[in-house]
């Protein structure tokens, strides 16, 4: 006689993949009820139409619950046996919120610190991180070909996080740094033909003295600049940008101000960041419900 009991011994049912269903089968804390109407519309929407789609944004009035939404679709994506999964906030205050609420759905989340965590890579655990920490040029994601391979990517309050991407991408050399000097002098005669004394506020530090770097001039010294630059490559004003920067600086535009002077490329290099640019879901989370395809 075959004992069925032991040929089911240890033989797990498999993990829902539809995320209104999962949501049924979470550990949540008793205070925690059914998902709200507009919460279920989206996610049937989204595991139903757009679940295989490349882009999605979703949009849900502030205090409707996204981040729960957010997090439900990442876990799906992981029963679904596609990983590695990333949920991007604006700041480290939304990373522990994030991580809070979670824990209080029953879903299990990790976050990084130094390295990214075994959990993440092995994809049994929703990353939680900023946004900082993928985007940047020396970011633990990787860059261009040496880029870690993500199966999703969400960023929450996504018109916060482009804004976090563009400061990412940006050189901005402070006054006390020998940089400032040598770039200031370099453009001192084309600054100076744009506006005598705004070009002299400059020169004596004044806070709101700002003035553009003509582009015919930033091309023209493009290598001086890349010179400049790369011998001051290990200061913190520089080093995160210049991973990104050094191979565009034809693409970049420049200001000097009293106080500061800032280099930025005219479209920030998303390219670069393979993690991102390559995922084969993106998700972008907006407070304001539907689910559009881009």
């Amino acid at each position: 006689m075959v004992d069925f009991k032991k040929r089911l011994a240890g033989k797990k049912p498999p993990k829902p993949i539809d995320p209104v269903e999962l949501y049924d089968t979470l550990d949540r804390a008793h205070d925690k009820g059914p998902l709200r109407p507009a919460q279920e519309s989206v996610l049937n929407d989204w595991f139903r139409n757009h679940q295989s789609t490349r882009d999605v944004i979703v949009k849900l009035h502030t205090g409707q619950g996204k981040t729960l939404i957010g997090l439900l679709m990442l876990q799906s994506r992981l029963n679904a046996g596609k990983g590695p999964v990333v949920y991007l906030c604006a700041d480290h205050f939304l990373i522990n919120q994030t991580c809070e609420q979670a824990k209080q759905f029953g879903i299990t989340t990790c976050t990084a610190d130094d390295e990214l965590p075994h959990e993440f890579l092995n994809a049994t655990r929703i990353l939680v991180t900023s946004v900082q920490k993928l985007f940047n040029g020396l970011t633990k994601f990787g860059l261009h070909s040496h880029s870690i391979e993500i199966d999703t990517v969400l960023m929450d309050d996504a018109h916060i996080c482009a804004d976090r991407i563009r400061e990412a991408c940006r050189i901005r050399i402070p006054r006390e740094e020998s940089a400032y000097s040598t770039l200031a002098a370099l453009f001192a005669s084309d600054l100076e033909q744009q506006g005598l004394g705004t070009s002299a506020d400059i020169s004596n530090g004044k806070r709101d003295a700002l003035l553009p770097v003509p582009y015919w001039a930033w091309i023209e010294h493009e290598g001086d600049v890349a010179r400049i630059l790369a011998s001051n490559a290990d200061k913190k004003s520089i080093k995160f940008a210049w991973p990104l920067l050094k191979d565009m600086l034809r693409h970049c535009q420049s200001a000097v101000s009293g106080v500061a002077i800032e280099i930025e490329p005219n479209i920030a290099p998303l390219w670069a960041f393979g993690s991102y640019s390559n995922a084969t879901h993106r998700v972008r989370m907006r407070s304001k419900v539907c689910v559009r395809q881009i």
